[in-house]
């Protein structure tokens, strides 16, 4: 794992928010269009037309939105919570020494779980303490494709992580990956009944499960659901 630092963390989440932003730009494209073409052939008070006027204006809001919190990242509820980027890399440095798992640094995706948080290094706005876990659920992906992964979490980063090509799964099929190198979803509810997800190799599920169980008393353990 990369050591993090501040300005490593503010890199990640600009390029994440980044994304999402530009997601939601081609989004705004699409009813922008159509009003356009709809004022060109129809007219400009056509019903038709109004309502993708205001289809464009609601997609521009959220776009504002989204780049918004791309420029102004060091105001991310997150990092205000700690004061500042440098001092979060700091809190999720030594959670990597204190840790009650720490998933084994030779795996793909890495996980850090203390007696206070959780937390994917590799996505640090994933950050989420432990008393504020209400549900637990693995997720089986079984070699899921792409799409799959999209539809089911609405998960874009998901989705390119895990996902798999027709070519990959079908290779997979005749050469099956270790368990250290197979992934499954780890979803976690919060109070106000935010799903956050959480890449477990396989081989680890079992062990992230149990340090969940013992101590998170009260939350509840949901039975496995595959894609």
């Amino acid at each position: 794992m990369v050591e993090l630092t501040g300005d490593l963390i503010l890199e990640q989440m600009r390029r994440d928010y980044g994304r999402a932003a530009f997601g939601k730009f081609l989004l705004l494209l699409i009813p922008a269009a159509g009003m356009c073409a709809s004022a060109f052939l129809r007219d400009l008070t056509d019903p038709i037309t109004i309502i993708l006027g205001v289809l464009t204006a609601a997609a521009f809001v959220f776009f504002l939105f989204g780049l918004f919190k791309t420029i102004f990242i060091e105001k991310h509820p997150l990092i205000k919570q700690f004061g500042s980027a440098i001092a979060l890399a700091g809190c999720i440095r030594a959670g990597g020494t204190f840790a009650i798992w720490h998933t084994p640094p030779y795996r793909k995706h890495q996980l850090i779980i203390t007696e206070e948080y959780i937390v994917c290094p590799e996505k640090v706005q994933s950050f989420l303490t432990l008393d504020k876990i209400t549900t637990v659920q693995r997720t089986l992906l079984h070699g899921a494709g792409f799409f799959k992964v999209l539809l089911r979490t609405r998960s874009l980063s998901a989705a390119k992580a895990l996902g798999l090509s027709a070519k990959d799964r079908s290779y997979q099929k005749q050469h099956p990956l270790p368990d250290t190198e197979q992934f499954d979803l780890l979803c976690l509810w919060d109070m106000k009944k935010r799903r956050h997800l959480y890449y477990v190799a396989v081989a680890d599920f079992h062990d992230v499960l149990a340090f969940l169980r013992e101590y998170l008393p009260d939350a509840q353990i949901k039975p496995e659901h595959s894609i």
